[in-house]
């Protein structure tokens, strides 16, 4: 920088009035200082009324005893790079004022030349509101990114290009996206693609492009709301919304809870409906087989009555008490099974246990099957181990699930056909006993309904039977009240299996007896 008397040649001043008057009359901040002793030799107005010295307290000192600097050893850089630079620009520093107050400034240090002797001139620009604003921005933008990072939806905001501006980690962990996918200036459009290309998102056949394309017709006002499904079996709630200023805002919300809430409510519907139709179709039948049986006990007791055959020594009056007493039987054992599936449901159904012979409860149940007019023509076979079996159970619970079953087996079995019954127990000491016959079978798709109680499955109007569909349900209840499980595999036309299977904990070693 050249001496001030070259630019000032025609006004009679000395350098020292020129700087003076200049230093009082500017409103910039300078400072001039002795390089090698760090002497201040003048200083501004504007810098004594900031820093709230007076020109005595400063001139003649050096910065070190005043404690301007907050940071010496950037004055020390500073002087540094003086020397090689001879202009440092720009320089970013901290003073501090008389009264303790801080006041950031962006200097520029030159070293220039006074009387043929080296000076500094420092001319410094205050950027403390400036750096206010900013540490505010970044501030606001900090509390911003804690507020977006502490939802529970995922955020993500777009510009009116469709560029990524902002979004959270919440966004990034819905759909597996890494920093570098989801950084600012990302096209939104290519992230969908992303979602789709490794199957994040399941979408039906046909709606992939709409899902990448979705943001793209959005139109001013309330948000447009989408429902996608995710691979790992979430649902999130879309909300996606264009400002006034054209860009696009849009939340992820977890639904997931709230989906699995509407499907149990639709099964629970659906259940309440079967349970309905069940309702109806126990009606239908209990109806039909209560008042079968009553209608036979009224009539013949009524002939028997009103002597309508003569006196009551009449010999068709014995087969009319035959008659009475199977009805009686028969409606007895309805309400029994109803009872008793209305018990194991209600979780008071108490089993009496005994160590029973399983071979001795066939043969009292095959003493009764063999009896029943619908099985004289059968063959019925019967497979057991020479060794006895011995179970820990109740004699009339098992007598009751074998009965049921061999009754089916009878009942659904042509009379050129075959029942066969097996007890086994194997090396492990479980037991299991099967029922199997060459009847006409069961439709896949109604086994599950025969399970359940009041089940029946009718293949047409030939294969109706009597009975409640209680004993195939009850039978499955009372197996596994005995630790056991019971499977039944069937095919139309070609007969059915029911296997009984019982732990080793039911079975007892004939020496412990």
């Amino acid at each position: 920088m050249p001496a001030p008397e070259s630019l000032l040649t025609d006004f009679d001043l000395d350098s020292a009035e020129l700087l003076e008057a200049i230093f009082a009359a500017s409103g910039t901040y300078f400072v001039i200082t002795d390089p090698a002793t760090g002497l201040i030799h003048a200083i501004s107005d504007a810098w004594l009324k900031i820093l709230l010295y007076k020109r005595e307290e400063v001139v003649g000192h050096t910065s070190q005893e005043l404690n301007i600097w907050l940071s010496p050893e950037k004055r020390a850089d500073m002087i540094q790079r003086i020397k090689t630079d001879k202009v440092v620009n720009r320089f970013h520093t901290c003073l501090r004022g008389k009264d303790g107050s801080l006041h950031d400034f962006s200097m520029t240090i030159q070293s220039i030349v006074l009387k043929k002797k080296n000076y500094l001139l420092f001319c410094g620009y205050d950027i403390t509101e400036e750096i206010k604003v900013k540490n505010s921005a970044v501030s606001s933008r900090k509390m911003l990114v804690d507020a977006l990072e502490a939802m529970s939806e995922g955020f993500v905001l777009y510009d009116p290009d469709g560029r990524l501006i902002i979004c959270n980690n919440k966004f990034k962990q819905f759909y597996g996206y890494s920093d570098d996918e989801a950084k600012p200036g990302v096209v939104g459009y290519e992230l969908g693609k992303l979602d789709i290309e490794r199957g994040t998102v399941l979408v039906l056949d046909g709606d992939s492009q709409n899902y990448i394309n979705r943001r793209q017709d959005l139109a001013k006002g309330p948000p447009k709301a989408t429902i996608v499904q995710l691979k790992d079996g979430r649902y999130l709630l879309l909300s996606d919304r264009v400002t006034e200023d054209g860009y696009t805002v849009s939340i992820q919300k977890d639904i997931t809870d709230i989906k699995e809430a509407e499907f149990a409510l639709m099964r629970a519907r659906d259940e309440a409906h079967i349970a309905n139709n069940t309702k109806s179709e126990f009606l239908a039948h209990m109806s039909h087989e209560l008042r079968t049986p009553l209608n036979s006990i009224l009539g013949f007791t009524q002939v028997m009555r009103d002597e309508l055959l003569g006196d009551l020594g009449h010999p068709r009056y014995r087969e009319y008490i035959n008659d009475v007493h199977h009805s009686g039987e028969h409606l007895l054992n309805l309400i029994n099974d109803v009872l008793d599936i209305s018990k194991v449901e209600a979780g008071k159904f108490e089993l009496n246990e005994d160590v029973l012979d399983l071979k001795d409860t066939i043969s009292a149940c095959m003493q009764i099957i063999r009896g029943r007019p619908d099985a004289a023509a059968l063959d019925i076979e019967v497979k057991t181990s020479k060794e006895r079996v011995y179970f820990q159970g109740d004699e009339r619970i098992m007598r009751q699930i074998i009965l049921n079953l061999l009754s089916n087996a009878v009942k659904f079995t042509p009379t050129d056909g075959k029942v066969l019954l097996e007890l086994k127990k194997n090396s492990d000491n479980s037991i299991r006993l099967t029922i199997s016959d060459t009847g006409c079978g069961i439709e896949k798709d109604d086994i599950s309904v025969v399970l359940a109680p009041f089940g029946q499955a009718r293949i047409n109007a030939r294969t109706a039977h009597e009975g409640t569909g209680l004993g195939l349900s009850l039978s499955k209840m009372l197996t596994e009240l005995h630790d056991g499980t019971l499977d039944l595999r069937s095919e139309v036309n070609n007969g059915t299996n029911v296997s009984l299977d019982f732990p080793a904990t039911r079975y007892v070693d004939p020496a412990s007896i």
